[in-house]
């Protein structure tokens, strides 16, 4: 029986969810475990039902960049990439959370993709989705200080008590560089009176201040 967790985000037709029923698979993905590496096979389009897992690459210094995020109800363009041209997956995946994932069996996917709306509208989402996160990536780049991005990253990622529960080797992989520089900025941070350093997380404080230096 299909779970309802994935009904809520496929709303097929009555011959859609009849050949949905069989061709899925639950995956449980715990905090910092890769289910997916490049160069993997990919047997479906994976779409994240609960937590969020980050696409990734290594830079020729062995630091992570990332390519993008996949939150609940989101679904991965690389792995429908790979179904349609018959490729292997080009980059690793990693859980930022513990995530659950449904993989629909490639063959059919296919299928619902040439008869559900649902499934096609989802599918230009997810690609829509993945070159807007990809060219506000790139703009970053081209026209932030690496400050500036882990400003940016801390105040998109804080939660409502002004907390960004990460450790400075995930924001250093969510930035593409080392964790000994995030370390440092974050010093020069804190000493501004900016965050706030614990195990495991940063309490942001003067927000006001942090929106000004990614303005100027």
């Amino acid at each position: 029986m299909i779970n309802q967790s994935i009904d809520d985000y496929l709303a097929l037709s009555e011959e859609g969810s009849k050949l949905l029923k069989g061709s899925t698979q639950v995956i449980q993905v715990p905090r910092h475990e890769v289910p997916i590496h490049k160069g993997d096979k990919v047997s479906g389009a994976y779409m994240v039902t609960k937590g969020c897992l980050r696409v990734f690459t290594y830079t020729p210094n062995g630091n992570e960049s990332t390519f993008y995020l996949l939150n609940s109800g989101e679904t991965c363009v690389f792995s429908i990439n790979c179904l349609f041209n018959k490729l292997l997956y080009p980059a690793w995946v990693v859980a930022e959370e513990d995530t659950e994932v449904y993989v629909i069996k490639g063959q059919t996917f296919k299928q619902l993709f040439t008869k559900e709306p649902v499934v096609q509208d989802m599918t230009i989402a997810a690609l829509s989705s993945a070159v807007f996160k990809l060219m506000i990536e790139v703009e970053q780049l081209q026209g932030w200080t690496l400050s500036q991005r882990l400003i940016n990253l801390l105040l998109t990622q804080a939660n409502d008590e002004n907390q960004v529960k990460m450790t400075q080797q995930e924001i250093a992989g969510r930035l593409g560089t080392t964790r000994e520089v995030v370390a440092r900025i974050l010093g020069e941070m804190s000493a501004a009176g900016w965050i706030k350093t614990g195990r495991g997380k940063v309490s942001v404080l003067n927000t006001q201040h942090m929106v000004k230096s990614i303005a100027e």
